[in-house]
């Protein structure tokens, strides 16, 4: 049990909880709307923000998103927060001046109108619906579309998506009634014949097979009334830990969902306010056997493209860097006995390191996810593959795995640009950015001027 300070109050939470969780437990109410609890946080409406002080220094941070820590001091409800809350409250009723939802929460918070130009959208642009569909469903039939104020949930086109399984996990998670997707595909798939109306619970994947006899009035069905007794909230989120596991390929490279993965082919893993780290199967794969590894020390610290470990096989060396900032917190104890656990079962037993971040929240954002992820790891693909069509004599497919051996056979310079193409993303990032920090330099102030 973790024990620290909200409002004044003692409180005593579990470990890797979050001080949302915690506040709510002894009855401190603090307003969000882009929070569910059945889904990550994302920490992007920032109505839960609050003050948090450790080590003497207090910092705003999401309380959905910000895990609990010892002896931490949590103010929820100061001047400062407050007054940015009632801004934010104020910027939500100019967009949605007629949704109930919106009106409470501007109401509880001492706001009854605004001052900022008003549109008539039922939307607040929270995300749980194309994150639900995306992260949890596995679906991604909906995403973001437009910019600035005509930004908008929406299916590729704004056409009747074929994606779409009709669970209704986007108009459960919904918290303005706006996601009304599932009546939408309801209404086509009545006019579909008998074959191809297929129940919902089968396109979910509960069910191998069964074809909807009710004409998709689902809540006057028999297997949907089972289901729902079956789970405490939507059924969509029973299927979350088995599909989490479930790998799948990419262009020839394996991914796990729940993952975020950094561009110099480096997978982070959240777990209770800490990350868990290691390589993905496109280094494996490229490298081989690993048979050695140089790591930094426990309670070192970290910056974002910093170098983070050496791992050495087939008698090459691969220099990989820190995907986030943070303090290192654990090594697994396995793989300095055996460095092979590393290639043998990168994304299980072969983690690396464990990292407590600054900002775990930001750094998320900065990681690829879903459909992003998988985007990106056959982009990489291609480019691999054409990289050793153009470079070496090797007849290389996605259909197949990589060769073992397949580092040793490379020359010094190709493993370089190997190297140097695919693995330096964030150092190559790192470096500019200095640069651009020397390049141009704050300039001082002129003491005779102030």
């Amino acid at each position: 049990m973790i024990t620290l300070e909200i409002d004044g109050k003692r409180v005593e939470a579990e470990k890797g909880s979050t001080i949302l969780n915690a506040a709510q437990q002894v009855g401190i109410q603090i307003p969000y709307f882009c929070y569910h609890k059945e889904m990550e946080p994302y920490g992007g409406c920032r109505l839960c923000m609050v003050e948090v002080t450790e080590n003497g220094f207090t910092r705003l941070q999401p309380s959905c998103a910000y895990p609990v820590k010892n002896d931490i001091i949590v103010k929820t409800s100061t001047e400062r927060l407050i007054k940015g809350r009632k801004i934010l409250a104020e910027l939500l009723l100019a967009r949605c001046p007629n949704i109930d939802s919106v009106i409470n929460l501007a109401d509880s918070l001492g706001v009854k109108k605004t001052r900022f130009l008003q549109t008539d959208s039922d939307c607040v642009l929270c995300g749980l619906c194309v994150r639900v569909c995306r992260n949890v469903a596995k679906v991604g039939a909906i995403d973001f579309v437009g910019r600035g104020r005509n930004r908008r949930p929406a299916t590729p086109f704004d056409m009747p998506s074929d994606d779409c399984i009709g669970c209704g996990s986007c108009a459960y998670v919904c918290p303005t009634g706006a996601m009304k997707m599932e009546y939408e595909n309801v209404l086509r798939w009545r006019k579909l014949p008998g074959p191809l109306r297929k129940c919902r619970y089968m396109r979910m994947g509960f069910i191998s097979h069964k074809v909807c006899a009710n004409d998709f009035q689902c809540w006057n069905c028999e297997v949907d009334q089972r289901m729902e007794d079956l789970s405490t909230s939507h059924p969509v989120f029973m299927l979350r830990e088995a599909r989490a596991k479930e790998r799948e390929r990419f262009g020839g490279f394996e991914m796990l969902s729940d993952r975020l993965y950094d561009e110099g082919h480096i997978w982070v893993k959240r777990i209770n306010g800490t990350v868990r780290i290691g390589i993905d199967d496109f280094t494996r794969q490229i490298v081989g056997v690993i048979n050695d590894i140089k790591l930094p020390s426990v309670n070192s610290f970290i910056r974002q493209g910093d170098p983070l470990c050496i791992i050495s096989g087939n008698e090459k060396t691969l220099h990989m860097y820190a995907p986030l900032e943070g303090k290192i917190v654990d090594i697994n104890p396995d793989i300095i006995d055996n460095p092979s656990l590393i290639s043998m079962a990168p994304h299980r037993r072969g983690w690396i390191l464990m990292v407590e971040p600054s900002d775990i929240v930001q750094a998320s954002k900065e990681l690829l996810s879903g459909r992003s992820a998988t985007e990106w790891m056959t982009h990489e693909s291609r480019k691999f593959y054409d990289f050793v069509r153009e470079n070496t004599e090797m007849e290389l497919s996605p259909e197949r795995p990589i060769p073992p051996d397949f580092a040793r056979t490379l020359e010094p310079d190709v493993w370089n640009k190997i190297d140097q193409t695919f693995f330096m993303v964030r150092r190559k990032r790192r470096v500019k950015l200095h640069s651009i920090g020397q390049a141009y330099p704050t300039p001082k102030k002129d003491s005779k001027s102030s």
